[in-house]
């Protein structure tokens, strides 16, 4: 005879492993970013769920109030990501909320025994340990790779450990190191335990150093911040030994700022513009934001579409495809408008406010008569300020839109949450006969959408990762992209690689120009018809129509890459070529003065031919 509590147990502890070991592997495969096959561990999670309120004799699911705005949201998000400018941006969207909302959901119901408490925060601040670890060496060693891919050349003297973006391993470690000097402080963990977490909670402090990342800097002092500041009004017998060690966590800041020359440069060219470590870049992304969002401000541009409509409102400043606001707050009311914000608002709200509720019932262990505080209550103030500290690095990073870090955020918020039980049992419903089965179907009909789309997606980037690889243009390339494409046909990106790449082989002018032109002008008006608002799938166009003697249809194109490419500047040097064949000299000569003044110092076409101009009375 079967033990129904041994195997709730044992499915309990599984989806508790499959959750942490998703986000482990994310973090350290860069960020989950590359390798989206990894989400795949929520999805059997959600399925061990759906059976273990089978296994349940009496199964009961907390009803948090925070649960009702996220799914609102979910299905506004549904609702929003149809009739939008490219579905593919908007689908990949909809998977990652689905895959946070879900950890969330998963951590909140399964999440709730003691052991949780233990284990967790352990394993979590190993894995941040280990990659800070491996950042300072990448420093230390002045290594300019990231496991085995080569680092991005912007990231010169800063370490990213295996996040590539130095930023967003800061937002990581920011969440974790509240924790492990909150178990240091106020946990009850036997003395080795305490150690390890302080060995830990240090190495973490000096992998947010060297990434020299100063939104990171000042986000893990805020959560510090707010983690002394508990201590310090609720515990007047550690209020000394916290504020000490504030004082010398500052003064080792200051130090470390003060005697660094990349971190000193990070802090004094912080207004500066024009090199690697500028800080101007942040409002030149932020202004266009909020006009796009005041264009759109009820239910925005739709999921992922800043950058898909960045174009139409590109400053100068910014040559490259930015992906993202940097700021989570303005992120969403872009994309989702004035509706999507009130309900991930009120999602906070309610948030914030049961934690509230629980923090007293937490403060001091149900069974502890005595005076120091539970495991419980070291990892719920410690997690509440970790928290914190991310909130406050979203206000400059798109720290959410990283796997890694947006299924570390719901995974902690769901464990959080679910301390509600401590302060009352009016949030839960037995979910017996009808709602078993209604949780059920729900369930199954979210298996069915999302396993099939992680899977896809996984396929793709696999593609994708090996095309990024390739050092020229040749035929394993051309077959890895049409691979990608065959796999997920919607993405204009891949369509757009593909054009570009027969293109350059068309341009070299052998035996096959012809068939490679055509090939190109194929894919790439494939591209256009999938994002048609992208200027560069448009100027790539038009050059291979021009190439092949179309000159009216190229003409055509031109034009349209000008309207739609706001102070690009690529696509304003090459319109003004095309004037120029067209006998338009004037106003070629009116676009090369644009585009010097849009970009002076790296900008080699558009100043030799201005300068050319000019010697020839123009």
């Amino acid at each position: 005879m079967w033990n129904r509590d041994k195997v709730d147990q044992y499915l309990e502890k599984g989806i508790g492993i499959l959750l942490v070991a998703a986000i482990s592997l994310s973090a350290v495969l860069f960020g989950g970013v590359r390798n989206p096959e990894i989400g795949l561990a929520v999805p059997v999670a959600l399925a061990l769920w759906m059976l273990r309120i089978w296994v349940q004799p009496k199964p009961r699911l907390l009803l948090h109030p925070v649960i009702w705005p996220l799914l609102a949201f979910v299905g506004y998000a549904i609702w929003r990501a149809q009739n939008v400018t490219s579905p593919y941006a908007a689908e990949r969207a909809l998977v990652q909320v689905v895959l946070g909302i879900l950890t969330f959901f998963l951590a909140l119901q399964t999440l709730q025994r003691n052991e949780s408490s233990r284990w967790l925060p352990h394993l979590m601040v190993a894995v941040g340990c280990l990659i800070a670890g491996y950042a300072v060496l990448q420093l230390l060693k002045e290594s300019d790779s990231v496991l085995w891919l080569q680092q991005p050349a912007g990231y010169s003297k800063r370490a990213g450990g295996t996040f590539v973006n130095p930023n967003h391993l800061a937002g990581f470690l920011c969440v974790l190191i509240p924790i492990s000097w909150g178990v240091v402080f106020l946990g009850r963990e036997p003395a080795v335990i305490k150690v390890f977490h302080a060995y830990a909670a240090l190495v973490m402090m000096a992998g947010v150093a060297v990434s020299m990342s100063r939104g990171g800097w000042v986000a893990s002092g805020f959560g510090l911040l707010l983690l002394v500041g508990y201590i310090v009004s609720r515990r007047s017998e550690l209020r000394w030994p916290a504020v000490v060690a504030a004082v010398i966590f500052a003064a080792a800041a200051l130090g470390y700022v003060s005697s660094v020359e990349k971190a000193r440069a990070r802090i004094t060219n912080i207004a500066g513009v024009s090199n690697l470590d500028a800080g101007s870049s942040r409002l030149w992304l932020w202004r266009p934001a909020v006009a796009m969002w005041r264009d759109h401000s009820i239910i925005g541009v739709g999921p992922h579409h800043f950058d898909v409509e960045f174009a139409a409102y590109r400053p100068c400043q910014i040559q490259v495809h930015p992906g993202f606001t940097h700021n989570e707050y303005l992120e969403v009311l872009v994309d989702y408008g004035l509706v999507g914000g009130t309900l991930l608002g009120s999602g906070i709200v309610l948030f914030i406010l049961g934690l509230a509720r629980t923090a007293k019932y937490v403060e001091r262990g149900i069974n502890d008569l005595g005076q120091r505080l539970s495991n419980r209550s070291a990892l719920f103030f410690g997690t509440v300020a970790g928290l914190g500290g991310l909130a406050f690095h979203c206000l400059f990073d798109f720290d959410l839109q990283i796997p890694a870090i947006s299924l570390l955020a719901a995974l902690l918020g769901g464990v959080l949450a679910a301390h509600l039980r401590f302060a009352t049992d009016g949030y839960w419903l037995s979910s017996r006969g009808a709602v078993r089965g209604v949780v059920t179907a729900v369930g199954l009909v979210g298996l069915v959408w999302l396993t099939p789309r992680i899977v896809r997606n996984s396929q793709e980037a696999s593609l994708l990762n090996h095309a990024a690889e390739a050092s020229r243009v040749d035929e394993i390339l051309l077959q890895r992209l049409q691979a990608a494409a065959a796999v997920a046909p919607g993405n204009p990106h891949t369509a757009l690689e593909l054009g570009d790449n027969y293109r350059r082989l068309s341009f070299q002018g052998d035996r096959s120009w012809q068939t490679n032109g055509i090939e190109a002008i194929r894919w790439l008006e494939r591209s256009v018809s999938l994002n048609p608002k992208d200027p560069e799938a448009v100027l790539a166009l038009a050059r291979t129509r021009h190439w092949l003697g179309d000159t009216n249809g190229a003409a055509r194109d031109f034009d349209r890459a000008l309207a739609l490419g706001t102070n690009h500047v690529e696509v304003a040097n090459h319109v003004a070529w095309n004037l120029l064949t067209r006998g338009r000299t004037n106003e070629a000569k009116a676009l090369f003065d644009l585009s010097v003044k849009w970009n002076w110092y790296s900008n080699p076409m558009a100043i030799s031919k201005k300068a050319e101009l000019e010697a020839k009375g123009y």
